[in-house]
This record gives C-alpha cells, structure tokens and sequence, in this order.
C-alpha cells in the first residue's frame, strides 16, 4: 500500500470519508453527503490529507502550531484533525466571519485570529507573514498550493464513488481552492472520458465555500492542474439559494447555498 492510499485509510478509521451517495429522484444524478464526515463537510479529507503527510514526512513537527487561513470549513476541519493529533493549531479567520464559526473553533481548541475585510487573501497574507517570521514554531497548511488537497479526492473520494458507481460521465463541482475537483477530476480522467465542470461564484457574490481562484494570486492548486477541468459556470447568490429550495422541495434534500452538502 502506498503512503497516500494509507492515509485514505486511516481517515476513514476516525470518520472521514465512506460517506454516502445519494441520487436525485429518477434523474441520474448522484451527489455525496459530505456532512456525514466527522467534523460536518468535505474539508476534513483535505485537512486530514494535509496534516498527516506532513506529519509522516517529517515536514511537521510535533511541537509546531499548525497556522491557516479559512472562512469556514477547512479552518473547523483543520482545528478538528489537529486536536485528535495532539497538535496546537491557530486559525486567521476574515472579520466579517460569523461569530458561531470562531466559537465553534474555539471550542475544538483552536487559536482565532480575525483580519480586516470579508475577503480570506488578507488572511492569507497575514499567515504568509507570520510562518515566514517564525519558521520553527509554525507550519502553514497552504490549502490553496498544497498537493495534497488534490490526492484527498484522488486516493480517497474517486474511488468511494468508483466502487459505487463505476463509470460516470460528468463531474460538477464547486471550485475554492481546486483540490476537489481537480482531484476526482485526475482520477476519473484516467479511467473515462469524463467531462468536468466546475462551479465559480458570480463577480460580486459571496457564496461561502466557493472561490473564483482566476481573480487570486493564491490558486497553485488550479495553476498546477487547471487544465483538469473541462469548463467553469458561474452561479450568484439568489442561484445559490434557489437551488437549496429545489434540493429540499423535490428530493428531501436539506444542504447549505454552496457545493459540499
């Protein structure tokens, strides 16, 4: 067994990944209820991926705070995974952030730092400052460039569907950083002819958990394997929002106003 393919096991042994797929009615559309890992979304594959290969590799030291940027779910996954290792983890959070996520961060015994604005990039400008100033106490996550954000969904949530489904024709998925859908991207694609699209927010909306990376200087991930996916949407808010409506109205479907349910 490889290094990766054992990590996409010792997740599932603490509740991350394995979770369910559920298809839309009659229609052939199938989705995965991400909220069934154990700190509530599909940020735990990544942040679990992440921490741990740091940790095997020697890249993360045991007595180093873990520092990332986030306006939700990667933040409460990486506080999470980072309690169950016995790590410190700080996490620097916009301002305009609800104030039940940095409670709720808190309480899994992380350190919350807000910056100004409503945008994540000063607080990923802050974390760059910080871990370049202070190298031995901390280690950055750089969810936005780091590989492993991308092999969570290629060693652990393509094949979850594979075994399921086998053989699939298209892929959606939103976009924030791009390890989703560039991870299942690159495993379907080497198995399908696969068409892959992914979901960007309108200019001027704020939809949590979605990012156009095009309009950020922090998008390695996308510049790395951007050429994955096949076209981009864009949706606004009242898009968002009507479709949740739709999930629950026609398919009993209860989900946030972003891909990730």
């Amino acid at each position: 067994m490889s290094l990766l393919s054992e990590i996409a096991s010792e997740s599932n042994k603490i509740g991350i990944g394995n979770t369910p797929l559920y298809r839309l009615g009659e229609t052939g559309i199938y989705t995965k209820l991400e909220y069934y890992n154990r700190f509530r979304s599909i940020k735990d594959r990544a942040a679990f991926f992440m921490i741990d290969y740091a940790l095997k590799t020697g890249m993360l030291k045991s007595n180093q705070t873990i520092i990332e940027a986030s306006s939700g779910n990667t933040g409460i996954a990486i506080a999470g995974i980072a309690g169950i290792f016995g790590l410190r983890s700080e996490i620097v959070i916009p301002e305009s952030t609800p104030e039940a996520t940095g409670k709720l961060l808190e309480n899994l015994g992380s350190k919350v730092t807000r910056t100004p604005g409503n945008s994540t990039e000063s607080s990923i400008n802050y974390v760059d400052s910080i871990a370049e100033k202070y190298p031995e106490k901390y280690f950055r996550i750089g969810q936005h460039g780091n590989a492993m954000n991308s092999s969570a969904h290629y060693y652990g949530t393509g094949p979850e569907i594979a075994r399921e489904l086998g053989h699939i024709d298209n892929i959606v998925a939103g976009v924030g950083t791009g390890g989703t859908i560039t991870g299942l991207s690159k495993y379907f694609k080497e198995k399908y002819n696969v068409k892959v699209t992914g979901v960007l927010p309108e200019e001027g909306s704020h939809i949590v958990g979605l990012r156009n990376p095009f309009k950020s200087s922090h998008r390695a991930i996308i510049d790395m394997y951007g050429n994955l996916i096949d076209n981009f949407v864009t949706i606004s808010e009242d898009e968002a929002y009507h479709g949740v409506q739709e999930l629950k109205d026609k398919y009993n479907l209860l989900c946030w106003p972003f891909i990730g349910c």
